[in-house]
């Protein structure tokens, strides 16, 4: 007597263990948004600063940070209870100075891969670069992720000198 029911139980048994099986999972030596101290230390270790705090709106871990003379925040993103996030965003926002158009956005992204602006409600451009995490990255890549950042950053302050504001109407 074969148990041909056996096969089908198993594979629901393996699925239901790989459900549970957390995708946020880090191991030690890794840079994981799961486990936000590993981001803190591998931007301490890249020679930036890193304050860990958590957002107002959200919750969520969130850490501050600078380079190429701009102060950036590191949002969590895919927390689940504001714990096991699986990815990272980069980020700085612009308040608006009268330039700030959907144009003017259209004009960095045409030229740039990875990083993106977008003007918000409130005519603020925000320009953010995400990271997923899960599996976790290696000190030598995520430290490779920041220093694209900070580069970008700097070809930010670039543009925004290329393209100023106009002049404000009085």
């Amino acid at each position: 007597m074969r148990a041909w029911w056996l096969v089908p139980a198993l594979m629901m048994m393996a699925g239901a263990a790989d459900a549970a099986t957390p995708t946020t999972d880090c191991a030690a030596n890794m840079v994981c948004a799961s486990r936000p101290q590993s981001v803190v230390d591998a931007l301490q270790a890249a020679g930036y600063k890193a304050a860990l705090t958590k957002s107002k709106s959200t919750g969520n871990p969130m850490i501050e940070s600078a380079a190429s003379g701009y102060n950036f925040t590191i949002y969590f993103y895919g927390c689940e209870e504001m714990k096991d996030c699986n990815s990272l965003q980069f980020g700085i926002n612009f308040a608006d100075d009268g330039g700030n158009t959907v144009e003017l956005a259209n004009k960095w992204n045409q030229s740039k891969r990875f990083i993106q602006m977008s003007l918000a409600d409130d005519k603020t451009l925000d320009v953010s670069y995400d990271v997923s995490t899960i599996g976790g990255l290696n000190q030598e890549n995520f430290a490779d992720v920041v220093d694209w950042w900070s580069v970008m950053l700097g070809e930010l302050s670039k543009f925004f000198k290329e393209n100023p504001a106009p002049t404000l109407k009085k």
